[in-house]
């Protein structure tokens, strides 16, 4: 048997506990990092802690920067028929506790026994993010110990609530609410929506003209009306669901220069309690040991916000460098970027600036928005340009917004145009960027005349 040594050299990164630290920090949002830092203090009793006085309380920032996702179809209501404008509407966004706002509208003229009560409370607290009711009766009657018929009588008290539509078990039902109250049942919408919901999700409206046996330009009318109504009836409502956005970057323009600070209001400052530090000459070996690692951990955690601060900047002002459009115009002159290609410029890594990246908000003139929008995918056009997709997105929306209404251009005919204009993409990438546009395909878009 031989033995033989051999020596082997290989580099391997080791992660010291302040990189550590310093990208856990810098992986935060701000909303993220004022919950870490409370947290930190409250370990560490080398760690002081101060808010500024101009901090926003958190309920003000909900109704401020509450995202909401506006679901709805491209279609053009501009021609709605005024027998059907006198609907009941949702409730205005400004309600903050959704439970409070609709215990409130449990009614005092209505002869509810006590188990009723608790049952309409039960309902209430199960209702999903969009307004649906997410027990079934039948849960509800076991639990309670009452009739189903008793079950069914008080949900139908929760359907008079604003707003309209809450408590529905079903996109059918959701719709139906929102008309019964001012629509008999044998009007157009209403039969439409309880009868032939199918095939209007189809876009089968000549059918449905048929089978109603009504004119196709009443049916058009209704169906507008329809697309009018919410399926969802807290999609405008604040709900539990609460993100809470504020912006780590602000960018403003003063005097024809762009200004970038980063947006420290919401944080809190860290610093040493200086009483701890100086008991470290006086005590014991063992609460000495205890209060250098409480000690080393701070000025790790306050070099890491330090870091912080500064990586973002410079992210900043090289993202105003290479965006300037973007600032000045919009989304839709948003240019094609890389997180690689930043890295190079900034000589960092590549995974630093996807931490720098995540969950962080960029206010601008126009807005505020995910830093992830800036980092836009592109195609390149026949004359060796790169356009974004936010570009191709908004030029697409454009297009299908001068058409022929009567005569509504397909996918493949979009491509052809965009082609025209030296942008090479598939119909079925038109098709993709059409649907995350929320707009509905060429036959769904064609009115009856």
């Amino acid at each position: 048997m031989q033995l033989e040594v051999n020596i082997k050299q290989s580099l391997a990164l080791k992660m010291t506990q302040e990189m550590q630290q310093s990208l856990q920090v810098l992986q935060m949002s701000a909303v993220e990092l004022q919950a870490s830092l409370a947290e930190k203090v409250s370990e560490n009793p080398l760690l002081n802690i101060e808010y500024q006085d101009h901090q926003v309380d958190f309920k003000k920032i909900e109704k401020m920067a509450l995202l909401k996702n506006h679901s709805g179809s491209a279609t053009s209501v501009k021609h709605i028929s005024e027998d059907y404008l006198h609907t009941k509407r949702p409730v205005s966004q400004d309600v903050e506790d959704i439970e409070k706002y609709l215990v409130e509208q449990i009614p005092s003229n209505v002869d509810l026994s006590d188990i009723e009560k608790r049952v309409l409370l039960f309902y209430i607290n199960n209702l999903d993010e969009s307004g649906y009711l997410d027990v079934a009766l039948d849960t509800a009657a076991d639990k309670f110990g009452v009739e189903i018929e008793s079950a069914e009588k008080v949900l139908r008290i929760l359907h008079t609530f604003e707003p309209a539509g809450i408590g529905a078990r079903s996109l059918k039902e959701c719709l139906l609410i929102q008309m019964v109250e001012t629509y008999s049942e044998t009007c157009l919408p209403y039969r439409i929506v309880a009868h032939h919901l199918d095939d209007l999700a189809q876009g089968a409206l000549k059918k449905i003209a048929v089978l109603c046996k009504v004119p196709k330009a009443e049916v058009q009318a209704a169906v507008d009306f329809i697309r009018t109504l919410k399926p969802k009836p807290l999609q405008e409502v604040a709900s539990s669901a609460v993100e809470y956005v504020i912006p780590d970057i602000i960018v403003d323009e003063v005097g024809g220069e762009w200004v970038v600070s980063v947006n420290r209001k919401h944080i809190p400052t860290i610093s040493i309690n200086e009483y701890y530090a100086h008991m470290m000459k006086e005590c014991d070996d063992e609460t000495k040991k205890y209060l250098k690692t409480n000690l080393k951990d701070a000025s790790i955690l306050i070099q890491g916000l330090e870091q912080r601060d500064q990586t973002l900047y410079r992210l900043a002002r090289l993202l105003v460098e290479v965006q300037t459009s973007f600032f000045e115009k919009g989304l839709a002159a948003l240019k094609p970027m890389r997180l690689k290609d930043v890295a190079e410029l900034l000589e960092v890594h590549e995974s630093t600036i996807s931490r720098a990246v995540n969950s962080k908000y960029i206010q601008t003139p126009f807005g505020v928005f995910k830093l992830q929008t800036l980092f836009a995918k592109g195609f390149l056009n026949t004359e060796g340009q790169t356009e974004s997709t936010s570009h191709i997105k908004a030029r697409i929306k454009e297009i299908i917004e001068s058409e022929d209404s009567r005569k509504p251009y397909s996918d493949q005919k979009l491509a052809a145009i965009l082609k025209e204009e030296n942008v090479h993409i598939s119909r079925r990438t038109v098709a993709k960027y059409r649907e995350e546009l929320l707009i509905s395909n060429s036959a769904k878009r064609v009115p009856y005349s």
